[in-house]
């Protein structure tokens, strides 16, 4: 097809008069051949339970753009979970926006627009927007907040403390497009970072993204293991400096070898154990007396 005649092909998409209407749920349908597929009816549970909340407590506030198939009519164009939404909750009328009768191409031409041209939040915006929603009820408990967002009161403190983040660490989240629970992985690993040899923090910062990037640090159970790690970093020093220096070695790599010396780390609970019971003045007993003269004889050869 010529530029002329894309051009003539778009030109005879005119713009429509706003025509606003609550119409009766039983004349709007769904749109069967609606490219995007799995709306409600708990296919993505999270998402389908958020909205029907939103819908419950504040009513269908963006209107449903719906098409004129014939008189009495209508089929929708955009809108098909609010829709449902308000079907399970017994809406007897929904909000519309109506557009008359258009040709097949048009029709699926502005619904792919509707659909296409849509941001999702920023994470930094949606956190900025809850802190403003927090101040305006500062009495009410953090449930009531979650409760009225549609969110679970573990999603509220994440957004609160990726807002409290310093702003390089945002700027590098939205630089590597973090998927959300590579976010709160990383909000959870970033106390437990500590100084490597002579790798700052910051160092450390900048190659976890960059493994992130790499995908060697990925899930979350990634980040967990890292934080675990990064928690016993004095019997861990050398192979988390490798981990660090070598590019490609990933989160299960680092963990097999901190696996490897294992027997360090059942050491150093042994001697916390020891520790505290030295501290409060209390002796061992008989049998732990005996468990450690053999430690100690055994040692004593390991050491020669």
């Amino acid at each position: 097809m010529s530029e002329e005649s894309k051009n003539k092909l778009i030109e005879t998409f005119k713009p429509y008069s706003f025509v606003f209407l609550e119409l009766p749920v039983e004349v709007v349908e769904l749109d069967p051949n609606q490219p995007r597929k799995a709306f409600g009816h708990r296919a993505y549970v999270g998402d389908y339970g958020r909205l029907l909340n939103s819908i419950a407590h504040y009513g269908i506030e963006d209107p449903i753009k719906v098409c004129e198939m014939t008189e009495g009519r209508y089929i929708i164009m955009d809108g098909h979970r609010r829709f449902t939404c308000a079907k399970e909750l017994k809406f007897k009328t929904v909000p519309c926006r109506i557009y008359p009768k258009m040709s097949e191409g048009e029709f699926e031409a502005r619904r792919y627009e509707m659909q296409n041209n849509r941001r999702g939040w920023k994470p930094i915006e949606r956190a900025n927007s809850i802190h403003k929603v927090r101040i305006e009820y500062p009495n009410a408990s953090k449930k009531e907040i979650a409760d009225m967002l549609g969110i679970t009161q573990t999603s509220l403190t994440h957004f609160t403390e990726l807002r409290n983040l310093r702003m390089e660490y945002l700027e590098l989240m939205s630089e590597y497009n973090l998927k959300e629970h590579q976010r709160v992985g990383f909000m959870r690993l970033l106390p437990k970072l500590r100084k490597i040899k002579d790798y700052e923090i910051d160092d450390i910062v900048r190659i976890l993204f960059e493994k992130i990037d790499g995908s060697l640090l990925y899930r979350i159970c990634d980040f967990n293991s890292l934080s675990k790690i990064f928690m016993n970093a004095s019997i861990n020093e050398e192979e988390l400096l490798f981990f660090l220096q070598e590019p490609k070695v990933s989160v299960d790599d680092l963990l097999e070898m901190t696996q490897l010396s294992g027997i360090s780390a059942q050491l150093k609970n042994l001697i916390r154990e020891v520790s505290m019971k030295v501290s409060l003045d209390i002796k061992l007993t008989e049998k732990e007396k005996e468990l450690a003269n053999d430690l100690l004889l055994l040692m004593s050869n390991a050491l020669q």
